[in-house]
């Protein structure tokens, strides 16, 4: 069955209401109607099943017959340069649907795209909630506005709970993701990626004096989005792994 959200605000008590554009695309796009069953979610790990009771154009109003709650029992924080075009849409729409928490994008010394207008902010957030919908996730993948590389590195080695690894190009072939972790349990992950061109030498020995790991993702030279998703793919499976 879809998963619709619908901001925590709309959902009081017993009861929840779809206004506006989302109404209208539930009703006419995907052609519920009062009566019907639905579910929804709140953004913050709760998933309810509802029941349609009224239904307008562009207004939905209904009871919850049923409520669970789910979140990601580990944290995957995805600091990123941002690639050029379209292509960090894709990003994001595949970094929300494999589980990551949030995305920073990245300002380095090399980077292309280094700030984002208000409505492309509002746009990369719907792309996000629209994944969230897709794939079944009761939260929301956030996203920031860009961060400084120095003040990303401070701010993600700051929790020490967290293993922070650094993709370049440049490391030993031999220091893949598992050997990083292999003795370690940490509750999550910040993955720093960087653009093309990769990462000044200057930068990633800052990130090593905060104790950032540099990691290997093999011998080929991957582009921004395929090289943050590999990493997380392959980071959710060792954090998934430590936690059985």
């Amino acid at each position: 069955m879809p998963h619709f959200y619908v901001e925590p605000k709309n959902i009081i008590n017993s009861g929840f209401k779809i206004e506006g554009a989302q109404a209208h695309y539930v009703l006419t796009v995907k052609r519920f109607n009062a009566g019907d069953e639905i579910m929804i979610f709140d953004g913050l790990g709760n998933s309810y099943k509802g029941k349609i009771l009224t239904a307008d154009k562009n207004f939905i109003a209904g009871i919850i017959l049923s409520s669970s709650y789910k979140k990601p029992s580990f944290e995957i924080n995805l600091y990123t340069a941002v690639p050029k075009g379209e292509r960090f849409e894709w990003l994001i729409e595949k970094a929300a649907e494999i589980g990551v928490v949030k995305i920073v994008p990245l300002i380095t010394k090399r980077s292309a795209q280094t700030d984002f207008s208000e409505n492309k902010l509002a746009r990369f957030e719907k792309i996000s909630i629209s994944a969230s919908g897709q794939c079944g996730r009761n939260d929301i993948m956030k996203i920031y506005k860009p961060q400084d590389f120095k003040t990303a590195c401070q701010n993600a080695s700051e929790n020490k709970n967290f293993i922070t690894v650094l993709a370049w190009e440049s490391s030993d072939l031999s220091k893949t993701l598992p050997f990083i972790f292999e003795g370690i349990k940490p509750f999550g992950a910040n993955i720093f990626i960087g653009p093309e061109g990769g990462f000044e030498d200057c930068e990633v020995a800052f990130a090593k004096e905060l104790g950032v790991k540099t990691v290997s993702l093999g011998e080929n030279i991957l582009r921004i989005e395929t090289a943050a998703i590999a990493a997380v793919i392959l980071t959710s499976a060792l954090l998934c792994k430590n936690t059985i």
